[in-house]
């Protein structure tokens, strides 16, 4: 009896991390989902900026992927 006292103890310890990993991935989509949309909002505001700049300059809110300058700020 206690092999299989064992294996319905594997098979229980089986379905409540398959139940995590479930909620854990529903987490992770709604997460992604928000980045997404905080994304775009930063892109509308970052255009808003720019648009109403009088000196023609660009912002950059982090340095260009190939270079640490910051020249346009």
């Amino acid at each position: 009896m206690s092999a299989l006292g064992d294996i319905m103890d594997g098979l229980r310890t089986v379905m409540g991390l398959t139940a995590k990993v479930e909620t854990l991935g529903a987490s992770t989509e709604k997460l992604s989902q928000e980045l997404r949309d905080l994304d775009r909002r930063l892109v509308r505001v970052e255009t808003i900026i720019e648009v109403t700049r009088t000196d023609g300059a660009t912002l950059r809110i982090a340095p260009p992927p190939d270079g640490p300058g910051r020249e346009g700020i």
